[in-house]
């Protein structure tokens, strides 16, 4: 790719790589510590509500800052607080609420950082490679999930697997964002247009830039739509990350921390196939094609991967059969995830102004922390008694009829 011959771009990218792996390395950790000191989906659901409900309550004023501040600056100090919140949960590992309110404050921290990096690239990268350099950021976004959480469980074995393991996940993770502080801090001075001064208080300039990318936001349809696509992502890998812990430890027959085998790297895999074989599919489908096929494929993957866990649940060679089919489907998720994410995330940089990249990528996040947080303390609760896999096939076909209905959207407005 000729977008690795960017100087700019790769230091940004190795710096989202770095902060990406350390911050979801520090999610699955605090998951399976959670999960062990109450072994209850609720307490999951918590930490997830913990980590989701900041976008709402910090991102509408978050992507004001980011429009109205020097990038770089806001990203360094995002870096730096990360680092030293991450080495913090280090001493929490005890307390349930202790870990939920540094999750909290980690989150609310993120809201700077993640629209202020999307709000970026576009200012680094131009025409034709602004798809190929959000190719790789989806990749690293997504697959930093995966690596983060892949790497957690080896880590927490290699110091023991005991307290002194998490522990150790913690630290590490702050060393990767401190590394990730100084690679960025050799990015250039990022300069970009900003909104017209507006002549009053900070909260009220807020409130006013605010109101103005509500607007544009709803009378534009190629920036409504592509948050939609996001958000539907979002919510549905935040589901994902709930659940699979439950299947793997009762349907797979394996511990939790097994969870980065058998489930994480093969998605993994989908992503960088999927990063790898979208330039040649453009050739054939347009963007609202491969949306429409990369949703359907998504919710049909998870149809059938509930209906086979309750197939093959109890047949002789049943676990081994349903490793090699949730391996499979994990790797189709994560090429059906590249189809949606990067051509909705292409689209929206493409129809943003420049003076509102970075609220608009902050409705992004607040769009899918207020639909997000209540259906997934709700299912956490429900699965409780009801099975796993019944979650998965409800969630499959809700997305395959959402895909169906928003096709001719899709077709008319993402090409």
């Amino acid at each position: 790719m000729e977008i690795l011959k960017n100087s700019q771009f790769l230091k940004l990218w190795g710096n989202q790589v770095l902060l990406q792996i350390a911050f979801n390395m520090c999610n699955f950790t605090a998951l399976l510590l959670i999960s062990q000191l109450t072994n209850s989906r609720f307490a999951l659901a918590q930490f997830y509500a913990a980590m989701t409900l900041p976008a709402f309550f910090v991102g509408f004023f978050a992507g004001s800052i980011v429009d109205m501040t020097n990038r770089k600056k806001l990203m360094l100090v995002t870096d730096l607080a990360l680092s030293l919140l991450f080495i913090l949960y280090a001493f929490s590992i005890h307390s349930v609420w202790g870990l939920l309110a540094i999750a909290f404050v980690t989150a609310s921290v993120s809201q700077f950082f993640t629209p202020a990096e999307a709000a970026t690239i576009p200012l680094l990268v131009k025409g034709e490679k602004l798809a190929q350099a959000n190719s790789l950021f989806l990749f690293t976004q997504l697959g930093s999930v995966m690596l983060g959480y892949a790497a957690a469980g080896p880590v927490i074995q290699l110091f023991g697997g005991g307290n002194e393991g998490f522990k150790a996940a913690f630290i590490i993770a702050g060393i990767l964002t401190a590394i990730g502080f100084f690679l960025r801090l050799s990015l250039h001075t990022i300069e970009s247009a900003r909104p017209g001064v507006i002549r009053k208080q900070i909260f009220m300039r807020t409130l006013i830039l605010t109101r103005d990318v509500l607007s544009v936001t709803k009378k534009n349809h190629g920036i409504s739509i592509p948050i939609i696509l996001l958000t539907i992502m979002e919510f549905n890998i935040g589901m994902l990350a709930i659940l699979f812990i439950g299947y793997v430890k009762q349907y797979l027959d394996l511990p939790a921390t097994s969870t980065s085998y058998f489930l994480v790297i093969p998605l993994i895999a989908g992503l960088g196939l999927g990063v790898a074989i979208m330039g040649y599919i453009e050739k054939w489908w347009k963007r609202g094609h491969s949306i429409f096929l990369g949703v359907i494929t998504f919710g049909l993957v998870l149809l059938s991967l509930g209906l086979s866990a309750q197939l093959l649940a109890g047949q002789p060679t049943g676990v081994t059969i349903l490793r090699l089919v949730t391996m499979a489907s994990a790797t189709i998720i994560g090429v059906a995830a590249v189809f949606v994410a990067v051509h909705a995330r292409t689209v929206l940089q493409q129809n943003t102004p420049e003076t509102m990249m970075g609220r608009v990528f902050s409705l992004v996040t607040i769009s899918a922390s207020a639909i997000t947080p209540i259906p997934v303390l709700l299912v956490a609760l429900l699965t409780e008694r009801l099975d796993v896999t019944t979650i998965f096939i409800i969630l499959g076909l809700i997305l395959t009829v959402i895909g169906l209905v928003l096709r001719p959207a899709l077709q008319k407005h993402m090409n």
